[in-house]
């Protein structure tokens, strides 16, 4: 597995001051709803690269599996080249597939935590919204 990246909050808070004027603050909802988001994430891209890993033990198996029955129907010296050749494809096939993790994994966080900011901070500003309007209306309701 990857090791987990923690997410720097006061890089996001001076994003969203710098492209909407907001000010966040680190007890702000919008701040619970990123954290929950990198959580989800952290989650479905373990989830990916624990399937992935699995892919690859199967596709491991299968070609250790034909490596023995090209063996047996061979002569010995044959079946070394066979091999050597196979193994030299199992670790070719390992390479591209861990490549493709990687490459999987970027793009799906770079995609998915835009998303999430994005969310977050359409929540944030219906919230903010609704407050400034709940307030409007609770000062003509007491005057």
């Amino acid at each position: 597995m990857t090791p987990q990246v923690a997410l720097d909050l006061k890089r996001v808070t001076a994003e969203v001051a710098a492209r909407h004027g907001m000010l966040l603050r680190p007890d702000d909802p919008a701040m619970l709803l990123v954290t929950m988001n990198e959580v989800v994430l952290q989650q479905v891209i373990g989830s990916i690269e624990a399937r992935t890993e699995e892919i690859v033990v199967g596709i491991e198996a299968g070609f250790r599996s034909a490596q023995r029955e090209a063996l047996g129907s061979i002569e010995r010296k044959a079946g070394v080249a066979v091999r050597e050749e196979i193994q030299k494809d199992v670790d070719a096939g390992r390479l591209h597939a861990r490549e493709l993790i990687v490459e999987l994994n970027h793009a799906y966080t770079r995609s998915a935590v835009r998303r999430w900011v994005a969310i977050g901070v359409v929540a944030a500003s219906g919230l903010l919204v609704l407050g400034v309007g709940l307030g409007v209306l609770l000062a003509r309701v007491l005057k």
